[in-house]
């Protein structure tokens, strides 16, 4: 489940620990379900600033590319920090984590995040500065709102065109039950609005993790799971950084899997790049391309 698509390691592992906790009649105690946040939003963080940079890349704009590379690195150091792997293998479980942050790492994680931020903060700021840089993004790539509703955009592409879609508002789950981070939305539908919540996204996750680190929750790390209820259909939901993550299991008479489907934000959101891309030039492709970052892998389920 971790390498569904292995850039959304903890999103997929959390969607299917829910199954499994739900076929079993539980859930995760709440300090799993607390560690399992923080991971989702450093997730959120690390993709969102690699994805600024490679944006800023394919206009040669080479200080805010550099520098967001970079600082993507040091996003994922910190879920290393956090479980001893960058993309977060090994972290979540059925029933909870496998790893906890006590007090001393958990302030570790909080100082190396505030310089992260800090840092990525001046590079957006460079990125948001620069007149070429909007003049290649505005009217680019557009996706008007009633497309999206239409095709059902997911994730940020899907917020970049004024829909309030987000499953930790929609249907909050696990801790954003208690804590949820403010959704991000833009209007004009383009590569420049897809940018923009991105930059919008990395704020406010930002602001989430301080706010949970500096009050953790306390208790167990993990539950005791019974066996599979036979006969039962569960699904769960997920907001991975690119959207929706749905995981739906069906088990038979004995409790297993009878069925499992997979479905990853890239599913919903093929369809969108291809209508930003209608009447655009061949050099539009690339930042058309980028601005949704959708995953093969994440697909071909």
């Amino acid at each position: 489940m971790e390498t569904v698509a292995g850039d959304t390691t903890i999103a997929h592992a959390i969607a299917h620990a829910t199954i499994m906790e739900a076929l079993a009649g539980t859930e995760a105690p709440l300090r799993a379900q607390w560690l399992r946040a923080i991971a989702l939003e450093l997730e959120r963080l690390a993709n969102h600033t690699g994805d600024m940079g490679a944006l800023a890349n394919d206009v040669a704009f080479l200080p805010a590319s550099s520098a967001c590379g970079k600082i993507r690195g040091d996003f994922l150091n910190l879920t290393a920090l956090l479980c001893g792997n960058r993309f977060g293998r090994g972290l979540v479980r059925p029933g909870g984590c496998r790893h906890d942050l006590e007090p001393e790492r958990t302030a570790q994680l909080l100082e190396r995040l505030m310089t992260a931020l800090a840092d990525t903060e001046r590079a957006v700021a460079w990125f948001w500065d620069a007149a070429s840089v909007r003049a290649r993004f505005e009217n680019v790539g557009t996706v008007y709102p009633a497309q999206a509703a239409e095709i059902g955009l997911v994730g940020p592409a899907a917020r970049a065109c004024g829909l309030v879609r987000d499953v930790r508002y929609d249907h909050p789950a696990g801790w954003h039950r208690f804590a949820q981070a403010p959704v991000a939305v833009w209007p004009s539908g383009d590569v420049f609005a897809r940018a923009r919540v991105r930059s919008l996204e990395i704020q406010r996750s930002g602001e989430y993790l301080r706010e949970q680190l500096a009050a953790p929750a306390g208790g167990d790390l993990r539950s005791e799971l019974v066996p599979p209820a036979p006969d039962t259909l569960a699904v769960a939901l997920v907001e991975g950084w690119r959207g929706e993550v749905c995981h739906v299991a069906l088990t038979d008479s004995a409790g297993r899997f009878r069925r499992y489907k997979i479905i990853d934000p890239s599913f919903h959101n093929w369809t969108g790049l291809a209508l930003a891309l209608r009447g655009t030039a061949i050099s539009d492709f690339p930042i058309c391309n980028k601005s949704f970052n959708l995953s093969y892998c994440g697909f071909d389920l």
